[in-house]
């Protein structure tokens, strides 16, 4: 939990960027992690909350270390060391996330009588999908950790996959404020306000530079009217209408082929500034929405095509409709992962398989990897080799090597569905073929900060009459509370009295350097700073914006939790969805199998949990056919 001397004091950005750097450019590219030489432990990761995923919060000391030493070949030498565990598996998944659990419950359902193995290198499952939880003041409150919102079906048709299999809910029942200032609209998806629109929240926008005379000022709902009352030059206001105006075209048509290849190949900066005429100002703006989403200016235009964060907009509008729809659950996407693990595992979770138990009951880690059972799941188990043992097109079998409690062990499978990012893969298969390792080469992946604030009460938030806030200099970009949705019987508390989580967005981005450069010096900055560190940055980011509506840190928050994620989401450079120079696009490269071998990640097929589903199930239909 917090401590009281460091809610004192904060960071400027200025000061945090100019201590923690350590270098630029492409020497970054190659560089050691600057959190390799602060020996990582417990206090770089910080306080991680209560329940399930409290050891488990974003990418942890122990994760970065592991995935440092495998891209650092610290393994190799101790190769020659490996105990082998005489198992022997009909598949071996590597990545408890969306993607690996969809392919391991698939596995269940065709092979019932079948062997299988999933090892995943975080404490509990769930990959991105995983929840912040605290205790505070007698209420179990809850954030999520990066998977946040599902789109909420508008039909049967709509509906994933999964949905209807797992029994997830068509209905959905949200709490009601009990008091403070009417007016205030709460979204019901964490990011709805920034992507569809700030119809879906009251958003306030805070000023404080020298338009407004250095003093704070606080503007509420600004697209409201066009952005008259926006201190900002009329210019810079056109253009960021001309920018609405293009999103709402965009939503309204489908774009061909040939425009959709003609947007791959140019960077979204220049879509932007030399095909629309806009200034370079607007990219400022839409910049840090876009980090949420692992894309830059630099990237392929197509990427960024719907252009993110933009606007308000009517009701009864497909964009309106959309901000509408898109959901989250108390704690994010875990509560639909999970539906997963009870699958597979019935006693994983207690209690009956009705939605409610599955996402509030606590998770029993202690069944996952009994020995006997046919179906097991390896966690703190980070896997460091994957061959072939022979030549690919006539091997019978995998090995795989993974490293557990600071000793390699050996399991042997008939085949091998690799469900983590290219980042690993290109490492830790050897006999990877080499079109497939130029393939990842070409994925390239942005980090992002997410920072769940625990607070005593939310009052400073209704006195503003906000329930979302956006500002442009300091720390972050974006803070919200959500209407919490109600699940099962636990207590939902919803009065400005009473506990909430804020979440905040920060994507941590280096917007001067090449797009292949901005990863690792993102990268290097995020882990190059301590738990600590980013504590008074927030904190004093809150005492900033709210001390003006009575917020006081020392009383009001109850505890923070970081979330640090690395390799959040890829950043496609121009050409990466159509291919450039005669060459296939690296994820069609990626999708095909070779040997016994199976790459799913949800990079290959999309940003959302049901992409992540999908190339799961194709990666293991793919080794299920050729055992």
């Amino acid at each position: 939990m917090r401590r009281e001397q460091e809610l004192d004091g904060y960071v400027t950005r200025r000061d945090f960027i100019g201590s923690t750097l350590v270098g630029a450019g492409a020497a970054l590219l190659h560089a050691p992690c600057p959190a390799q030489a602060q020996q990582l432990g417990s206090s770089w990761t910080g306080y991680g909350g209560v329940g399930d995923y409290g050891l488990s919060n974003g990418n942890t000391a122990d994760v970065v270390r592991s995935a440092h030493r495998i891209r650092d070949h610290a393994y190799d030498e101790a190769l020659s060391n490996v105990a082998d565990t005489s198992e022997h598996y009909d598949v071996v998944i590597v990545g408890g996330g969306f993607a690996g659990l969809t392919a391991m419950y698939e596995f269940k359902k065709r092979k019932p009588n079948g062997k299988c193995l999933l090892i995943d290198n975080h404490p509990i499952f769930g990959g991105f999908a995983k929840s912040n939880e605290f205790d505070v003041d007698g209420y179990r409150i809850v954030g999520p950790q990066a998977s946040i919102n599902f789109l909420r079906p508008a039909s049967s048709k709509d509906e994933p996959e999964y949905w209807h299999e797992f029994g997830l809910p068509d209905e959905f029942r949200f709490a009601t404020v009990e008091s403070g200032d009417p007016s205030i609209v709460f979204a019901k998806g964490t990011s709805a306000p920034m992507y569809f629109g700030e119809q879906c929240a009251t958003v306030g926008y805070y000023f404080d530079n020298s338009l407004t005379h250095g003093k704070g000022v606080w503007l509420k709902d600004i697209w409201a009217g066009n952005l008259e009352r926006a201190p900002w030059p009329n210019s810079f206001k056109k253009d960021l209408l001309r920018l609405l105006d293009r999103k709402t075209q965009l939503n309204q048509k489908a774009a061909g082929k040939d425009e959709a290849a003609s947007l791959d190949r140019i960077t979204f900066a220049d879509w932007v500034t030399r095909d629309m005429g806009l200034s370079r100002e607007v990219l400022s703006y839409i910049a840090p929405v876009m980090g949420i989403s692992g894309l830059t200016p630099q990237v392929s235009a197509y990427a960024a095509r719907f252009i993110p964060g933009i606007g308000r907009f009517s009701a009864g509008t497909a964009l309106a409709d959309m901000g509408d729809r898109w959901t989250s659950f108390p704690g994010g996407n875990a509560a639909i992962l999970r539906h997963f693990v009870k699958a597979v595992f019935p006693d994983a979770i207690q209690g009956t398989s009705q939605f409610e138990a599955i996402a509030n009951n606590p998770v029993n880690l202690s069944v996952l990897d009994r020995a006997g059972s046919l179906c097991r799941m390896r966690l703190s188990a980070t896997a460091v080799r994957v061959t072939h043992e022979g030549d690919p097109k006539t091997a019978s079998h995998v090995g795989i090597v993974y490293e557990k409690d600071g000793r390699l062990y050996r399991v042997r499978s008939r085949g091998a569905v690799l469900c983590i990012g290219s980042w690993v893969a290109k490492h830790i298969i050897t006999d990877l073929p080499p079109d497939y390792r130029l393939a990842c080469e070409q994925f390239l992946y942005s980090p992002i900060l997410m920072i769940n604030v625990a607070l005593r009460n939310w009052r400073f938030l209704d006195k503003l009459g906000i329930s979302a806030a956006r500002w442009f200099d300091g720390f972050g970009f974006y803070g919200m509370i959500r209407r919490p949705m109600i699940v099962g019987g636990r207590p939902t508390p919803f009065n400005p009295d009473k506990p909430i989580v804020m979440t905040f967005y920060v994507p941590v981005q280096r917007l001067d350097l090449p797009l292949e450069a901005q990863g690792p010096a993102g990268r290097a900055l995020m882990y190059g700073t301590s738990y600590v560190e980013y504590e008074q940055q927030i904190v004093g980011q809150m005492r900033r914006m709210f001390s003006c509506a009575g917020f006081d840190a020392r009383r009001d928050i109850a505890g923070i939790v970081l979330n640090r994620w690395g390799h959040a989401l890829p950043s496609p450079p121009p050409g990466f969805y159509f291919g450039k120079d005669g060459k296939p696009p690296p994820q069609k490269v990626l999708r095909e199998p070779f040997g016994r071998i199976a790459l799913g990640h949800s990079e290959l097929g999309g940003l959302d949990w049901n992409g992540a589903t999908v190339e799961g199930k194709r990666a293991i239909t793919q080794v299920l056919q050729v055992l």
